[in-house]
């Protein structure tokens, strides 16, 4: 016994080379279909299988990821890298967990552009992707309801959220909202003794500085002529925003695509969404696709780099000072509002989504499908929308033939 735990204490210790680093994260990214499905393959290979954390240091990890926003997955493998390699660790381990989406979207943005997609992708079988896609939604914001709202205030907060984003169509809004939810959970909690106190140095400063610059650029109306020079930027503040998993996104990054100056369509936009569970990562993998929409590799290469680069620098940050922000009830309880109001973002996104789709038999049918499916028998998804692709085709062709 005192061998084997002599051995696991130097396991824990080494310092893991960075092309293992990239290799391992980009392998289990790839197999990887949603940021849960990544995090749990992570603590099954260096918890389980490496041994090289605990797993209370990996509870930790994942405990932070979700108090930051971003992509929760690609969160937690910024910080384990930044726990076996420091910074550059950090950095591989963050690339390697974007890239593979990355590729895989990114193709997905250049076959649509084809006339042969274009034809197939017809406007009947983009409603049923969307019926699909609400009920995904619908199925997310009810188990991350029983999960995150409980209490009598995060409840509250929830249902006033719900009213005000059916309402606002303003970045402004959603970054108010946000905020204020976390300001009335800090202010509810019971005074506590302990007092929260980070220390920063110049660059930690710089950074927060710099994000809170983003995020009030993503907030402030702009005239339409600046909407597309200063997109990008703008899209970084928005992820400063996204808590709660990746369709909270929907209705926040529509006001930044969806609009004239930008040029992507509704159709576009949520069909992007309704692919995103076909490709392996974070449900926030959409952003290369649009990206590519907009303005090439390079646009996709941008978006990506816009979304996922400051919310992994932050939870960097977070993360040297977890310690102390773990301490204070305050700070905790201002998340669990936070996190709580953030539900009402997949609410929003299944409110528009059905407001869009005709009420048909056909469409009412998918959607009990699949209902079925994945609140009942777990179906994965890329073999839900599979079969409602493959009968939306037949019926098509049949009534063409016809």
């Amino acid at each position: 016994m005192h061998m084997m735990t002599t051995r696991v204490a130097a396991r824990r210790g080494e310092r893991e080379p960075l092309w293992t680093l990239f290799r391992v994260v980009f392998g289990l990214s790839a197999l990887s279909w949603g940021g849960l499905a990544l995090m749990a393959q992570l603590e099954h290979h260096y918890v389980e299988r490496e041994e090289r954390l605990s797993r209370l240091a990996f509870s930790d990890l994942i405990a932070l990821a979700w108090m930051v926003p971003g992509p929760v997955g690609c969160n937690v493998a910024v910080q384990l890298g930044y726990t076996l390699r420091g910074r550059s660790g950090a950095w591989i381990a963050g690339i390697a967990s974007v890239l593979p989406f990355f590729l895989v979207m990114t193709l997905f943005a250049i076959f649509y552009r084809t006339p042969l997609v274009h034809a197939a992708a017809s406007e009947t079988l983009i409603n049923h992707f969307s019926v699909v896609l609400a009920t995904l939604i619908g199925v997310t914001w009810y188990k991350q309801t029983r999960a995150l709202v409980r209490g009598r205030l995060e409840w509250i907060a929830a249902l006033l959220s719900c009213i005000a984003l059916t309402y606002a169509h303003s970045p402004a809004a959603y970054v108010l909202m946000l905020g204020g939810a976390f300001a009335a959970g800090w202010l509810r909690s019971p005074a506590h003794p302990v007092q929260l106190e980070v220390s920063l140095d110049a660059g930690d400063g710089q950074l927060l500085v710099g994000l809170a610059a983003l995020i009030v650029l993503f907030a402030i109306p702009l005239p339409q002529r600046y909407e597309s020079t200063l997109l990008w930027p703008r899209l970084a503040g928005a992820g400063m925003t996204l808590f709660g998993g990746g369709f909270s996104a929907l209705p926040v990054l529509k006001t930044l695509f969806v609009t004239p100056a930008i040029g992507v369509s509704n159709n576009d936009y949520t069909l992007a969404f309704s692919l995103s569970p076909l490709s392996p990562g974070p449900l926030l993998n959409v952003v290369p696709f649009i990206g590519y929409l907009i303005n090439g590799w390079a646009g996709a290469l941008i978006a990506t780099i816009a979304l996922f680069v400051p919310s992994g620098c932050l939870v960097v940050l977070a993360q040297r000072h977890l310690h102390q922000l773990k301490a204070h009830p305050r700070f905790e309880q201002g998340m669990r509002v936070l996190r709580a109001v953030t539900t009402a973002f997949l609410a929003v996104a299944v409110l528009r989504i059905v407001q869009r789709v005709p009420l048909q038999p056909a469409y009412c049918v998918t959607a009990l499908f699949s209902l079925v499916c994945f609140a009942r028998l777990k179906v994965p998804v890329y073999i839900v929308y599979g079969t409602v692709a493959i009968v939306c085709g037949v019926w098509l062709f049949y009534a063409h033939v016809v």
